[in-house]
């Protein structure tokens, strides 16, 4: 029954989610237990239809997929090129543990200059060496929701507040004037 109210929140919050995002962005939903399943084939563009689409999909989604399996779906979302102009942008929820963790924050530490990542633990069972592993190997963030909490405050904080845009490859030109020199400093993370 816990995990079925877990199911139930978890889909509200992936609705609240999948209506906030803004239109022209690139989105895709996975579920992941012992096996995985993506809602399309590739990112696809949000707009009217494909969140009609999403939407029809995520009501048909199971409570239990069995397991925590989540290095093969993630392998699945790498190995896929990213949308110029649209960093890949993570957001994972799971109320499990994994027999793998540390190859699963290897293949997210390996990916990272292309995607952040946000990590949601639900429940008791959640692992917290993965949720937050997996955040802070990919420059996010991470939350818990355990007990009666609901997911969809701290859902819409992250994504309101997170989900701004990733600056990839920027590059700075600094210019001093004459008789000044510029000196650069190193940020230790």
């Amino acid at each position: 029954m816990l995990r079925l109210t877990r199911h139930l929140f978890l889909q509200d919050t992936l609705l609240l989610l999948l209506k906030s995002l803004p239109m022209g962005c690139f989105f895709n939903i996975y579920g992941f237990g012992s096996h995985f399943d993506s809602f399309f084939p590739a990112s696809v563009e949000y707009n009217q239809e494909t969140m009609c689409q999403a939407l029809e999909k995520l009501k048909g989604v199971g409570a239990d997929m069995g397991g925590t399996e989540i290095l093969e779906p993630l392998t699945d979302i790498y190995s896929k090129p990213c949308i110029p102009g649209h960093p890949r942008q993570l957001f994972v929820f799971t109320d499990g543990e994994v027999s793998n963790t540390k190859m699963v924050i290897a293949e997210v530490r390996k990916n990272a200059s292309s995607h952040r990542c946000f990590s949601f633990g639900i429940g008791q069972g959640a692992s917290t060496e993965l949720i937050k592993g997996i955040a802070k190997a990919a420059s996010g963030s991470s939350e818990f929701i355990t007990g009666k909490e609901r997911m969809q405050p701290k859902v819409s904080l992250e994504s309101c507040s997170k989900a701004l845009p990733l600056c990839c490859n920027a590059k700075v030109r600094l210019m001093a004037a004459e008789g000044f020199a510029v000196c650069t400093v190193a940020v230790l993370k």
